[in-house]
C-alpha cells in the first residue's frame, strides 16, 4: 500500500440518476509516530483532533491494520482494532485517529445521495452504531480498491461503477458480522485472511513461504488447505489478482506499460510483457489496442 493517496471529485449540478454520488476516495499507510491526517486534504475535509469535524455527506473507512480511537456525537470514545469498518454520518460530529505508537492502514470513500439517506432513515445503517466487525475480507477490500482505481482514472462511466461498489460495501458491512459461525472455523478464517493479504499486496510479488510464516501455519499445510477452500494454489490466486489488476489498468487508465510495470513492481517492462503474454496470449500493448478497437464499435 502506498503511504498516502487520495482523490476528491467535483460534484455534478444535478442529482445522480443512481441516487448515490462518490465524493472522494483514498488510502493511507500511517506508520508509528507519523503525523495524522495529511494537511493536503481540502479545507472542508480537514480533521483536527482537538476540534473534531462534521461532514455534509457519508464516509466509510476500513482499517485493515493497526489500532486507533473513534468518538462521535452519538457514541462514546471507543478503541478501534483492525480489522474493523466504521461509518461517518452527515452532520454528525466525530473525530478519529490511529494510536501514535502503532499507526494503521486505512481505506476510505466519501459519498452521499438519497439511497444511503434512505438506509439511514429505516435504520439499516445507524449513526449510533457506526462500527462493523467485518474481519479481513477479500471481497470487501476489493471494492475499496476498485472505487479508488475508478476515481483515480475517471474512465467513462466510472461514477456508476464506483456507486455500485459503495452499495456492495454497505451490504457486506451489514452482513458480514452476522457470519460468526463460519469465522470460528480456524483454518477457514486463516485462508480468508490470506486472500485478504494477497489482495492488499497486489502491487508486489508475494512469497508464499513468508505468507505461511506470517499466518503462523506450516507451508505445505497452508498450500493444501488454501487450494481446498479456494480451488487455487496460493501462487495461482495471487497471480490471478495481479493479472486482473494489470488488465484493469490497461483498460481504464492512460498509464504506459512502463508505468504499470513500475507501479506493480515488476523487474522491468520486458518482464511484465513476458508475464502478461503467458496469461493473456498476447502482449499488453496488443491487449490495450484490441480493447480500444472494441470500444469504438
Amino acid at each position: 500500500m502506498k503511504g498516502d493517496e487520495f482523490y476528491y471529485l467535483p460534484q455534478p449540478i444535478q442529482d445522480s440518476a443512481w441516487n448515490l454520488e462518490i465524493q472522494g476516495a483514498g488510502q493511507s499507510n500511517i506508520g508509528p509516530n507519523q503525523s495524522y491526517p495529511s494537511n493536503k486534504h481540502p479545507v472542508e475535509y480537514q480533521l483536527d483532533w482537538n476540534k473534531g469535524r462534521m461532514l455534509p455527506g457519508f464516509q466509510v473507512l476500513y482499517i485493515t491494520q493497526g489500532k486507533g480511537l473513534l468518538e462521535t456525537q452519538k457514541t462514546p470514545p471507543v478503541i478501534l482494532e483492525a480489522p474493523v469498518l466504521f461509518l461517518l454520518f452527515p452532520n454528525i460530529w466525530h473525530r478519529y485517529r490511529p494510536i501514535a505508537e502503532i499507526g494503521w492502514h486505512e481505506h476510505w470513500i466519501g459519498f452521499d445521495g438519497s439511497i444511503p439517506r434512505q438506509l439511514m432513515a429505516i435504520e439499516a445503517i445507524n449513526s449510533s452504531q457506526p462500527l462493523f466487525q467485518v474481519g479481513h475480507h477479500d471481497k470487501l477490500l476489493a471494492q475499496f480498491q476498485l472505487v479508488l482505481d475508478e476515481v483515480k482514472n475517471e474512465a467513462l462511466g466510472f461514477r456508476r461503477i464506483a456507486a455500485a461498489s459503495v452499495l456492495q460495501i454497505l451490504a457486506l458491512a451489514t452482513s458480514l458480522p452476522l457470519r460468526t459461525e463460519e469465522e470460528n472455523q480456524p483454518m477457514r478464517a486463516t485462508v480468508r485472511q490470506a486472500c485478504f493479504l494477497f489482495r492488499e499486496r497486489t502491487d508486489n510479488v508475494v512469497s508464499i513461504e513468508s505468507m505461511a510464516e506470517e499466518l503462523n501455519v506450516g507451508y505445505t499445510y497452508f498450500r493444501r488447505m488454501f487450494k481446498l477452500y479456494t480451488g487455487f494454489s496460493p501462487k495461482q490466486y495471487h497471480t490471478q489478482l495481479r493479472f486482473e489488476r494489470v488488465k484493469r489498468l490497461l483498460n481504464e487508465s492512460d498509464l504506459s506499460i512502463g508505468e504499470i510495470s513500475a507501479l506493480l513492481n515488476f523487474d522491468s517492462t520486458f518482464h511484465l510483457s513476458q508475464w502478461f503474454k503467458k496469461l493473456a496470449h498476447c502482449s499488453p500493448k496488443m491487449w490495450r489496442k484490441q480493447k480500444l478497437e472494441i470500444n469504438k464499435i
